[in-house]
């Protein structure tokens, strides 16, 4: 499991960095989580081509589907720490199914013709993380569903932004024709804080991170871990994030 930790802090070490919050029955069970969803979202990055894509996306599902039919997983660290953490709790098998049907967008170098197609592939992706990962550390987690829906929708914004230049170079454009990137980062920038309970915190809290991706000119890199940290802090003892 430590091996899986320093996966996920080196691949999506804002997540990681709230999943510290968690006590450490809980961060482990998130960390399955993440160090999955890491494996199947880099998908565009491992093939050339779309049906290879295809098929790396087709063994993921078969992988999860065959963890909640409580079969032994097959030979993946991530895979049995999923194993692991759905025994000793409840997790939405169909928030993994909608994940990985967004997951092919990422192999279309053009996959959005309209915002809404953008939200509904980041409720699914962003926020298919968040739901599962929150189902992981509070049974009710289902009741803060339009929270959720909310802050994956920011968060999965500006991820989109965040890589623009980095698939651009690769030939791919994520920006859907009828909006624009202004009009991305403009929403992003009259989002109020919101109220989140404890419990989820460490599932949720990483959106408090959102201000400091946000430049007079767009979306800049990560922060200094220290600013993070701090913020996560504030956040955490505040309960807004």
């Amino acid at each position: 499991m430590e091996e899986l930790d320093a996966l996920v802090r080196r691949a999506d070490e804002d997540r990681w960095l709230a999943s510290r919050f968690a006590p450490p029955v809980v961060r482990r069970r998130r960390i399955a989580v993440y160090a999955v969803n890491h494996e199947i979202a880099r998908t565009p990055e491992t093939v050339r081509e779309a049906t290879l894509g295809d098929i790396r996306l087709a063994w993921w599902r078969e992988a999860i589907e065959e963890v909640f039919a409580g079969k032994r997983p097959r030979s993946h660290p991530a895979l049995a720490a999923l194993h692991a953490a759905h025994q000793e709790t409840s997790m939405p098998q169909s928030a993994w199914e909608r994940l990985i049907d967004a997951r092919r967008a990422d192999l279309e170098p053009a996959p959005f013709t309209t915002r809404a197609q953008l939200e509904a592939y980041i409720d699914a992706t962003a926020g298919g993380v968040m739901r599962v990962a929150a189902a992981c550390c509070a049974p009710n987690a289902t009741e803060h569903e339009a929270l959720i829906a909310r802050l994956a929708q920011r968060w999965g914004v500006s991820g989109i932004l965040r890589s623009e230049q980095f698939w651009r170079g690769r030939g791919r454009d994520l920006i859907p024709a009828d909006t624009s990137r202004e009009e991305l980062l403009a929403a992003l920038r009259t989002c109020s804080a919101e109220n989140v309970p404890a419990q989820l915190f460490p599932s949720l809290g990483y959106a408090a991170l959102l201000p400091t991706y946000l430049r007079r000119d767009g979306v800049g890199s990560e922060a200094p871990l220290l600013q993070r940290q701090f913020r996560l802090v504030v956040s955490s003892a505040t309960g807004r994030v």
